[in-house]
């Protein structure tokens, strides 16, 4: 994603997040290409750029970022939150030995198949509707 930071003013104006120096530096840095990091990484990569920044403001500014829609949040582990910076339609593969988040597509009608079907079992399994539903698949072995 080839963003040049006048792309990224817009990008955040247009979410309605006023772009302060620090704010414009740490979309930037997420939003250059499809990641997913949890708060301690991106503390880290925006301190490699802007050492000054506090770990608050980063924070903040993450919890702002997702609120707003700029990034996606992503739970594989309980408690263990993912910033995603693709924030398009898509599902997740994990890597359980590496730790690897991949960005997964389905073509429209298999997505739309495979999401009805998951939310009807889940239906009858439950009694509960299953709202917004997303994909996780976990690779396991080599």
């Amino acid at each position: 994603m080839d963003l040049s930071y006048q792309k990224t003013k817009e990008l955040l104006e247009s979410h309605g997040i006023r772009p302060t120096s620090q704010r414009l530096e740490m979309a930037h840095l997420l939003l250059e290409k499809h990641q997913h990091l949890f708060a301690e990484e991106v503390f880290h990569l925006v301190n490699t750029h802007f050492p000054h920044a506090s770990r608050a403001t980063i924070f903040n500014n993450l919890k702002l970022f997702a609120e707003k829609g700029l990034l996606g949040t992503l739970e594989l582990k309980s408690g263990v939150t993912h910033f995603d910076s693709n924030t398009d339609v898509h599902h997740h593969a994990l890597n359980e030995n590496s730790g690897e988040i991949v960005d997964i597509e389905l073509n429209q009608t298999l997505e739309e198949k495979v999401l009805s079907e998951l939310k009807e079992s889940y239906f009858q399994k439950t009694g509960k509707q299953l709202e917004n539903a997303k994909l996780v698949i976990t690779l396991r072995g080599k």
